[in-house]
């Protein structure tokens, strides 16, 4: 039995939530190894939402509906350069892929591979089509949402609970620029493009 979700009531939900949190933020989880920081609050433009990357550092954020993991994308290109980038996504909107192919056409992506999960073919066909005409697509089960970025001076690696859409519900994400995370995110993610075009077949 399905139900309606009243966004309305979402959004408000989210400035309530917002307001709650310390603008102290919260302990560092790596104090160590490298400089954490955490943001939550939404509703400001990216960049000072999150903030400018930093090497060997991870920033936590909320989006509270403010952005989508192209935003992040998008974002973190404009400080580190032209880059090689791989991800994994559930899902996939045509204005995600709009902006990934004003990245590529600018020469600020290298090169892009995705890998998305066989549903995208019902939920999200016109998308999938675009990405199929213009970089390497791979098409099997993957709830993970990753995106790793590259170049001769970055590592960066983005995980969360955000896809390629938009989504009025808080999201969760880190921004991690630490090069062991970047590698093990990395390692799993071209593996698919690898093998798995000939292993699986969707």
């Amino acid at each position: 039995m399905g139900f309606d979700i009243d966004f309305d009531i979402v959004k408000k939900r989210n400035k309530e939530v917002a307001k709650s949190i310390l603008d102290e933020g919260y302990p560092p989880i790596f104090a160590d190894e490298a400089f954490v920081s955490f943001v939550g609050k939404p509703y400001d433009v990216l960049k000072q939402h999150i903030g400018k990357l930093e090497q060997n550092s991870m920033i936590n954020f909320w989006t509270f509906g403010r952005y989508a993991m192209d935003d992040i994308l998008k974002w973190v290109v404009a400080q580190i350069g032209p880059c090689d980038v791989t991800c994994c996504t559930w899902a996939i909107t045509t204005q995600a892929v709009e902006t990934i192919l004003r990245l590529s056409k600018d020469g600020l992506l290298r090169s892009f591979r995705i890998w998305i999960d066989p549903r995208v073919k019902v939920r999200n066909p016109q998308p999938l089509q675009m990405l199929q005409l213009n970089f390497p697509v791979v098409i099997a089960p993957v709830h993970a949402k990753v995106t790793v970025l590259s170049n001769d001076d970055w590592k960066v690696s983005v995980s969360g609970s955000m896809n390629f859409t938009s989504n009025p519900q808080p999201e969760r994400g880190i921004i991690s620029t630490i090069p062991s995370v970047f590698d093990n995110d990395f390692s799993i993610l071209n593996n698919e493009f690898s093998d798995g075009v000939e292993r699986r077949k969707y």
